[in-house]
């Protein structure tokens, strides 16, 4: 069985609880964005790693990958500071930096950038979309990305367009579903209540906030069109 999980932003209980529901033997499968704003990010990581399940790349993956490439690259720890105020002050950059030991530390140990440099390799191999072997109730293909892509699906393989697709596939709020002869299952932006199309379905109900009908960490069981979540 298949299980298709939402956004978990650093959120390492609700994680495991949410697992915990799930058969032993189940395949995961994450829709990006493990990091960020929750305080177990670099937690969250080595557990989807170390557990072998996959994970397409999500928009908070993209922006530590170049947040790490300044600095390996030799960019100044006050100069990165300052070019990603936006990612660590409003984004929970500041608590993924501080999972790992980074934060507020101009001269990080040895082996916390060896785990940093890992990692960050491990998420510029992730895809930016997973095509499932799972079969759905409707026999249709199941894609898994971070966003909505049914509009630019049609892109998948045009070499000229993949900065285009890439953005989409990453950072789209657009929850319009196209019926395109696939089930696109995703996350990205956050909902209150399952937005749930026949042929799209988003899996982000906001764990990591705080606030009336959020706070869910969510999975969708792809043969059985189950959800599963945990509040429940």
């Amino acid at each position: 069985m298949t299980y298709v999980i939402g956004d978990v932003h650093g959120m390492l209980a609700p994680l495991k609880t949410l697992l915990a529901k799930l058969p032993q033997d189940a395949s995961v499968v994450f829709v990006g964005d493990l990091i960020d704003r929750g305080a177990y990010s670099a937690e969250v990581v080595e557990l989807v790693r170390q557990k072998g399940y996959q994970c397409v790349l999500g928009n908070h993956e993209a922006t530590f990958i170049r947040f790490f490439q300044d600095y390996f690259e030799g960019m100044g720890y006050e100069a990165l500071m300052q070019k990603w105020a936006m990612w660590l002050n409003a984004n929970g950059g500041k608590e993924t930096l501080q999972s790992y030991g980074f934060w507020e530390n101009p001269t990080p140990s040895p082996a916390v950038l060896e785990r940093i440099r890992d990692d960050m390799e491990w998420m510029e191999r992730l895809p930016l979309y997973l095509e499932l072997d799972a079969i759905h109730p409707s026999g249709l293909p199941v894609v898994v990305s971070h966003s909505n892509i049914t509009s630019v699906w049609h892109l998948r393989d045009v070499p000229d367009t993949y900065e285009h697709f890439k953005d989409i596939a990453t950072r789209t709020r657009d929850l319009t579903c196209r019926d395109i002869g696939i089930i696109n299952i995703y996350g990205h932006t956050p909902t209150p209540t399952l937005h749930y199309h026949p042929r799209c379905i988003n899996v982000d109900t906001g764990c990591c906030y705080d606030k009336e009908g959020f706070g869910r960490l969510t999975a969708y069981g792809v043969e059985k069109g189950e959800f599963y979540d945990t509040k429940k």
